[in-house]
Formats: structure tokens, C-alpha cells, sequence
């Protein structure tokens, strides 16, 4: 019995050293045996574990802002812009990426050169000071309707008699609206080319607000011309209408609009953005659910500053026909 006891007292003794030593440990700020602090500093500094091994993002604690006009009221454009948000900062690995608006393009470009926000979704007009401008970079273009350019027409009835931009003089036209590219600030253009005045040389002209308006009041005999976008046409109910009615002009390919960066972001960071955008298309479904709201996007491709060179062209030309408005 003497034994046993004697047995019991050393194994509870034994037992209460190891609870004693794993209870111990080295404090954070004090280095353990033999490591110096310059060794525990470095080692606090290395990059944590995800749960799955994989290190932590270095951008994990950031904020990325998306500046982009409204194309609906403030509240559907959150709900619409959701999951694309969501999707580029799971894919980014930033803490969260959140929606801005502005009342015009160059608002939206001074955000992005003074910092507040860090990507912009601009408009094909607003490309060209993009482009010029050093603290910006162009990123990528949307696919919209499997082609990632559009192209503005002037038509008129195949039975009105017009057959070329100068024989428009004295006639009735209709535009869409004067923010409109494929549907004003392009067509006008070439109606400059043609030495037409669009200011002077017709009889009546209206904004009719819509491209389908546009077409169907061609096609009606209210107006004997008018400017749309090229697929308009289609907008007819009647597909066999379309024959009646014949293209005078049409633009040279019109670019989509570049999504830009400012530039003094981490070069990283600016290829991991692009990437995320080229990745996402609806050929997935996921790419689908995300990109069903943004206007009928299908993915993006890459962009260049070339890519501009025709709205530049038509820039200038506008910009001289005001001034010689002006001068008169």
C-alpha cells in the first residue's frame, strides 16, 4: 500500500510540471531563446495564412472607388452595380470596392486625378482627354452585342427622292439628342464633310429623344432624314419596313468606352483590376448574373490609345464649326 502511494504522489507531481510548462509562453514583445529582436520583427512582418495557406492579400485593408455618370436614379444604380462590385473585390482581394457618382465625365476625371476615387467608367466623348491626360491609364473596352464598336447612320425613305447628305438642304431632320454620339455629335460630322450646315440649311429639326422614334418618324414621312445608331433600324415591329427606308451615311467605327485607372496606384494593383475585368464575361453564369444590369455588357477586352483616333478627329472638326459659329 506504501508503495502505491509513494507511486501516486511522484506521477501527480510529474503531471503537474507538464501543466506548469505548457502553460508558459513567450510574451509578443519579448523574443524567444536565442532569437534576436530584429529576427521576431522580421517574422511578424511576414504576410499571414489564410485558412486555405495561401498568403493574405497586401491589399486586404484597402478601398477601391468606381466613378461612373448615372444611367438610372441613385438607388437602382447601387442595386445594379452590386454584384460587379462584390465580384472585383473578392477578385481583387481588397476590403471593399464601393460606387461614386458624378454629374459629368470631367467630374468624374478630376476624382480620379485628385485621388477620391481610383477607377472610372467613362464615355466614348470623354476618351480623347482621357487618353491625353499623363496621370491617367486607359484599361479595357466592353463587348456589347458581341462587337466593341458601334457605328452612327443618317437615313431617309427609299422613295423621298434624297439620294446623297446634299441633297438635305431645306428638309425636315430628326436627331435623338445632342449627348448622343452614333445619334448627333457623329452624324453631324459627316453632314460638316458634306458642307452642310446642320445650324442653317434645314427647313425644321427636332430631338425626338429615342433612335427608335427617330426611325419610325422616317418612316412615317414626318421627317425626310433623321440619325440613329446603326441596328435602330430594328427596332421597326415590322421587319419588312426596313426595306423602305435607305442609309445616305454612315460613321466610321465608333470605339466604346474606356474604363480607366489613375495611374499613381500600385502597378500591381492596376494589372490585377484589368485582370479581374477581362475575366469576367457571360459565357459564364456567374459573369451573366454580374454583368445582366451594366448596360448590356458581355465582357471587355483591352484597350488603346488609337482606339480614340476617329473621336478625335471628329472633335476637332466640331470644335471648328463652333468657332466659326462663333466668329460670324
Amino acid at each position: 500500500m506504501g508503495k502505491k502511494l509513494v507511486g501516486f504522489f511522484i506521477f501527480i507531481a510529474f503531471f503537474s510540471s507538464l501543466i506548469i510548462g505548457c502553460g508558459e509562453g513567450t510574451p509578443a514583445d519579448k523574443p524567444a531563446t536565442g532569437e534576436t529582436k530584429t529576427e521576431q520583427t522580421k517574422a511578424n512582418q511576414q504576410p499571414s495564412e489564410e485558412p486555405n495557406g495561401e498568403s493574405a492579400s497586401p491589399y486586404k485593408n484597402t478601398i477601391l472607388k468606381l466613378g461612373r455618370i448615372p444611367f438610372t436614379n441613385s438607388t437602382a444604380m447601387v442595386q445594379k452595380h452590386n454584384k460587379f462590385l462584390e465580384y472585383l473585390t473578392k477578385k481583387l482581394g481588397v476590403k471593399q470596392t464601393r460606387l461614386q457618382t458624378a454629374s459629368d465625365y470631367s467630374g468624374i476625371m478630376n476624382l480620379l486625378v485628385k485621388g477620391e476615387i481610383d477607377i472610372a467608367w467613362l464615355a466614348s466623348m470623354s476618351s480623347v482627354e482621357a487618353r491625353n491626360n499623363p496621370e491617367i491609364q486607359l484599361l479595357v473596352k466592353p463587348i456589347r452585342f458581341g462587337t466593341t464598336s458601334y457605328r452612327g447612320i443618317i437615313i431617309a425613305r427609299q422613295d423621298s427622292g434624297i439620294k446623297s447628305l446634299k441633297d438635305l438642304k431645306g428638309k425636315k431632320f430628326a436627331w435623338v439628342e445632342k449627348e448622343s454620339a452614333s445619334a448627333y455629335i457623329f452624324p453631324k460630322s459627316l453632314l460638316l464633310e458634306a458642307e452642310i450646315n446642320p445650324e442653317k440649311d434645314f427647313n425644321e429639326a427636332a430631338f425626338l429623344n429615342k433612335h427608335d422614334a427617330v426611325v419610325l418618324n422616317v418612316l412615317l414621312g414626318k421627317y425626310d432624314a433623321g440619325a440613329c445608331y446603326d441596328d435602330a433600324r430594328n427596332t421597326l415591329r415590322d421587319k419588312s419596313k426596313m426595306d423602305e427606308l435607305t442609309i445616305l451615311a454612315t460613321t466610321q467605327d465608333i470605339s466604346n468606352e474606356p474604363i480607366v485607372v489613375r495611374k499613381n496606384l500600385p502597378p500591381d494593383l492596376i494589372e490585377k483590376i484589368k485582370q479581374a475585368l477581362l475575366d469576367l464575361n457571360t459565357k459564364t453564369s456567374e459573369g451573366k448574373e454580374i454583368l445582366d444590369d451594366l448596360t448590356d455588357v458581355q465582357g471587355f477586352v483591352p484597350v488603346y490609345d488609337k482606339d480614340y483616333d476617329y473621336i478625335e478627329k471628329v472633335q476637332k472638326l466640331l470644335e471648328q464649326h463652333e468657332d466659326q459659329l462663333s466668329n460670324k
